[in-house]
């Protein structure tokens, strides 16, 4: 997912540096945005899983993700003309730049993969999911070592 982050900052930054080199190098910056774009489609679901692992919420939280996605280019495309028309397209792509390090950021600092919490009790779902024991036929909440996960 690095990759596809770290695509968007060299691509702007390319496109800075080549601004008047011509077709073939527009097409290998459009490339790069093609490949990051690719990593986030790929992986969009994966992250989701991993994140709402054992609460249910895995269709609420691909909805909403999927809507801010929707938003971020709509907005981006918007207030990306307002700049290009107003300061031009050299400042548009800084601007560009500059935004593109914040999710590497937030990547680095908050996803949960970087602080191995996967499995911990932060997840897990609310209310009643015990499971019968083969003694008596009566549930706890410690059977089976579940750790408070739902088994099916």
């Amino acid at each position: 997912l690095i990759v596809g982050l770290v695509s968007l900052p060299i691509r702007c930054a390319l496109l800075i540096y080549w601004v008047d080199a011509g077709n073939m190098y527009l097409l290998s910056t459009q490339i790069l945005d093609g490949i990051g774009g690719g990593f986030f489609g790929i992986l969009h679901p994966y992250i989701v899983a991993d994140i709402t692992f054992g609460t249910g919420r895995f269709n609420l939280i691909m909805g909403l993700t999927a809507s801010c996605f929707g938003m971020g280019a709509t907005f981006s495309n918007l207030l990306g003309q307002h700049v290009v028309e107003h300061m031009g397209h050299t400042a548009s792509l800084w601007a560009s730049l500059i935004l593109s390090f914040a999710p590497i950021l937030i990547f680095i600092l908050f996803m949960p993969e970087t602080y191995h919490t996967r499995g911990d009790n932060n997840n897990k779902v609310e209310g009643n999911n015990s499971q019968p024991n083969n003694n008596n036929g009566t549930s706890t909440n410690d059977d089976n070592n579940n750790n408070g996960y739902v088994l099916a």
